[in-house]
């Protein structure tokens, strides 16, 4: 199951000296990584699959926390990754990670990319045509062979997530609809220089209902069917990431929900979001109105979800396992995505202030960069907490501010039920952090410089992740010439 912030607490007291040695090195913000919640989770998707199907892998995808310690930390646990760029193919490599559990995606892969993934060996996950024909011009000495996944969209998925993070619905730039999987497959019977592994999807992140996956895999059995019809032996499905985190408890997502509906029906006093944004009801928030996009409570989080794939009964009355059977037993490739990483975070921050916004209290975080630019596309909902915890806190509801002069600079777009209401220079910290919130917006606007990404291990020794940036590494020296 999805840790809780109470059990993310727990790992804060064990390691509260190393912490704090953490945080007097190198500062806050600070991210910080639970080396033991990693492993648990994920071992939680090794054992689904070793339960039910023993054949396939799980795989890190490297953007949810591109560093070195990241991807380090899976190859020392037996974990594949999924790369989006040469970039973090070539940290994959550098790494020990097998080239055959090396997934290279991407909608525009560089000629560098493509040579590099043929060159090492590594499964290539293809997008377009231009892919193709580039793989062809590179192999066409017949010195290598490259072994490709076809990558594909089209399926009925909407309303599933955000719909500018859905990566398999007819609107996306990714991959090839499946109208084109015939012709498509046609292409690699009997094929000299590529061999055609089998097929690709990812749906786009945090799908909380299982139904999504569950049309996924429909399709994506079918297309290996479709694939054995036109003569090829495909071995491999990935599935790809998306797999859901419980950001919150059942009962808190309930109460926003109804809360939200009510606010946005005119039937309630006092907002629940930033100027009463709707959120999942942008479709209407009419009496029997259901939420639309991304949920942050799932019924089966994180392995629970793969758990239940591998026993779902379709509409012929056959399990997931039974037709992979029929099919000849391909491995599957599973991409966590967050779910590997987001609960095994947290951030530490600085309480810059507090202020009353139309009779709503916010508080402002020094966290330098926006740390969490999600909000920017679809709100996310982290638990909060100020530190230290204590027996007489009067529990708040808060909005989060952080200090870029922009004003959307929201890192809670909700209210957040805080602990109590914190003082400036207090210590504050953000749940469930792991898996995108340090990097994947992170830049340097207004100035200000990306913080420290540390790791504890069980014995609670640290790793360093990434060091803080300096003044100097991102503006230079003021004697340093202005050259081309």
């Amino acid at each position: 199951m999805t840790p809780t912030s109470s059990q993310l607490e727990h790992l804060i007291q064990k390691h509260a000296k190393p912490i704090g040695r953490l945080t007097d090195t190198y500062k806050l913000p600070l991210h910080v990584l639970f080396l033991e919640q990693f492993e648990a989770n994920a071992r939680g998707f090794a054992d689904a699959l070793s339960r039910s199907y023993p054949k396939g892998f799980v795989a890190l995808a490297v953007k949810s926390n591109p560093c070195r310690g990241a991807v380090r930390a899976a190859s020392l646990r037996g974990l594949g990754i999924d790369a989006a760029s040469e970039n973090e193919m070539l940290l994959g490599l550098e790494e020990g990670i097998a080239p055959e559990r090396i997934i290279c995606n991407g909608n525009a892969k560089s000629d560098a990319y493509l040579a590099g993934a043929l060159e090492a060996g590594c499964l290539i996950a293809v997008d377009n045509q231009d892919e193709i024909d580039e793989i062809e011009r590179l192999t066409a000495d017949g010195v290598r062979q490259a072994s490709i996944l076809l990558r594909f969209r089209g399926m009925p998925l909407s309303g599933l997530t955000s719909d500018d993070q859905t990566t398999a619905a007819d609107w996306t730039k990714f991959g090839f609809h499946i109208r084109e999987a015939s012709h498509l497959f046609s292409q690699f019977v009997d094929h000299s220089t590529i061999r055609c592994r089998g097929v690709s999807a990812h749906i786009g992140t945090q799908i909380a209902e299982p139904s999504g996956y569950e049309r996924l895999l429909d399709h994506l059995l079918v297309l290996m069917e479709q694939a054995q019809q036109c003569g090829l032996s495909p071995d491999l499905i990935d599935v790809g990431g998306g797999f859901p985190v419980s950001f919150l408890t059942e009962k808190a997502w309930r109460e926003f929900q109804a809360r939200l509906r009510e606010r946005l029906l005119s039937k309630a006093s006092g907002s629940v979001t930033w100027n009463d944004l709707p959120m999942g009801y942008s479709n209407g928030a009419s009496a029997g109105a259901s939420w639309i996009g991304k949920a942050y409570w799932s019924a089966v989080p994180q392995a629970a979800m793969l758990d239940h794939l591998l026993h779902h009964t379709f509409a012929d009355g056959r399990t997931c396992t039974q037709r992979l059977h029929d099919l000849g037993s391909p491995s599957l490739i599973i991409e966590p995505g967050r779910a590997l990483m987001a609960t095994a975070g947290i951030t530490l921050a600085q309480v810059a202030g507090t202020k009353t916004v139309l009779d709503h209290t916010v508080v402002s975080l020094d966290m330098g960069i926006n740390n969490h630019g999600t909000n920017l596309i679809s709100p996310d909902m982290f638990p909060a907490a100020v530190l230290p915890l204590r027996e007489d806190d009067a529990p708040i509801e808060a909005f989060l501010a952080g200090r870029l002069c922009f004003s959307g600079d929201m890192i809670s777009k909700t209210k957040v039920t805080l602990n109590r209401l914190p003082q400036r220079g207090e210590r504050f910290v953000l749940f469930h952090t792991g898996a995108y919130s340090a990097d994947h917006f992170a830049s340097n606007s207004c100035g200000f410089l990306r913080p420290a990404k540390v790791a504890i291990r069980a014995n609670g020794q640290a790793e360093l992740w990434r060091a803080p940036e300096t003044f100097s590494t991102v503006f230079g020296k003021a004697d340093d010439p202005l050259v081309a």
